[in-house]
């Protein structure tokens, strides 16, 4: 019997197969379907995916639309190396509600004209801005689960590392749920940042993407810890975003002793974010696609209190975050602790939390 790789789409309201808009686009010639091969993608099944082309605004700015400067900090800007959800299939992406039917979620839009992009980089990391950071597609694709289709990395990081291409000393940012590393080794280790996306194995079981018969995609969490270890060890700097943080019914003891068992690591940053949401629209869509649910839900009220996002009401998140500070205070030695930063956060519950840093993962 195959392997079932990709999602089966539902009906719009009209009756129309939910993947309608994508089909027309392949129909045109602007998408063309391509199957990558598991062992170039550390899965455990092959991938499809949809190749393109991109053709302008190769980089995009990150701009703070909340009233509250301190809510998210303007300091990176975005390499757009692919569209629609990145082919994990996290149930609470964002992406899904953002692209709607405009892109698969089983089948991440990669662009394939890689020269465009490296050009496009090359030109910015000359050009004064006040964006101190790049992100390869961290707030559109996964950093490092297409390296070994795309090559991007490995283009990229030489000329953040050389002072003759980046004379004004930014950053490249990778974030991913991958532990692809091994496309790294040899690589220069100057200006590049590596972040692992983590979270309690049992937390990321409610979220991370899994197969139309249960086959989880994503990489167990040790192994992403065991791939940040590497990359430590190879001389990057290392970073884990944990995000969502999701206060499940003993929730205290399951991050207790995730921050107990992860210590021997030394990230040097963690950046925390609160479980959001953009409305009842996200969960629609997600199973219009397919995706499997969810399955926890919030069992409180959640609020509208800054930016576009309904959340936890701010006494929750500073009891959250307040908690987090100890158990990472606890886990590590004062003098091997990470920094603690906050996602998208008001100013008044990084004051109350005692996590007052506005540096973050995108730094």
């Amino acid at each position: 019997m195959e392997e079932s790789i990709r999602t089966t789409p539902g009906k719009t309201e009209d009756g129309k197969p939910f993947d309608f808009y994508v089909q027309e686009q392949v129909r045109r010639g602007e998408l063309r379907l391509e199957r990558v091969p598991k062992e170039i993608l550390g899965t455990p099944r092959d991938l499809e995916i949809y190749r393109a082309k991109r053709k302008t605004n190769f980089i995009v700015d990150w701009v703070n639309s909340a009233s509250d400067e301190a809510y998210c900090c303007e300091y990176w800007a975005d390499l757009k190396i692919g569209r629609g959800p990145c082919g994990y299939r996290c149930t609470d992406c964002f992406l899904i509600l953002t692209h709607r039917v405009k892109a698969d979620p089983s089948r991440h839009i990669l662009f394939e004209n890689t020269n465009d992009f490296v050009d496009a980089v090359k030109a910015w990391l000359l050009k004064r801005t006040k964006r101190t950071s790049l992100g390869l597609g961290i707030d559109c694709s996964d950093s490092l689960l297409y390296e070994g289709v795309t090559g991007y990395a490995r283009a990229l990081i030489p000329l953040f590392a050389s002072p003759e291409t980046n004379p004004y000393g930014r950053h490249l940012v990778l974030l991913t749920k991958s532990a692809n590393v091994h496309y790294l080794k040899g690589l220069p280790t100057t200006n590049v940042v590596v972040s692992f996306s983590l979270n309690p194995q049992k937390i990321a079981d409610i979220f991370e993407g899994r197969f139309p018969d249960g086959l989880r995609i994503t990489p167990s969490v040790d192994e992403r810890l065991k791939a940040s270890q590497e990359c430590e060890r190879i001389g990057f700097e290392t970073r884990w975003r944990i995000d969502p943080l999701i206060p499940v019914e003993g929730w205290p003891s399951i991050y207790t002793g995730f921050f107990q068992k992860a210590s021997s690591s030394s990230p040097k940053r963690i950046t925390l974010g609160i479980y959001r949401q953009m409305g009842s629209g996200l969960k629609v869509f997600s199973q219009k696609w397919g995706l499997q649910p969810m399955n926890w839900e919030p069992t409180g009220k959640l609020v509208k209190d800054m930016g576009s996002h309904l959340q936890l009401p701010r006494a929750e998140r500073v009891e959250l975050y307040s908690a987090i500070r100890d158990m990472v205070e606890g886990a590590w030695p004062p003098n091997m602790r990470p920094e603690l930063a906050l996602c998208k956060e008001i100013s008044e519950v990084r004051s109350a939390s005692g996590i007052p840093s506005r540096h973050c993962n995108c730094e």
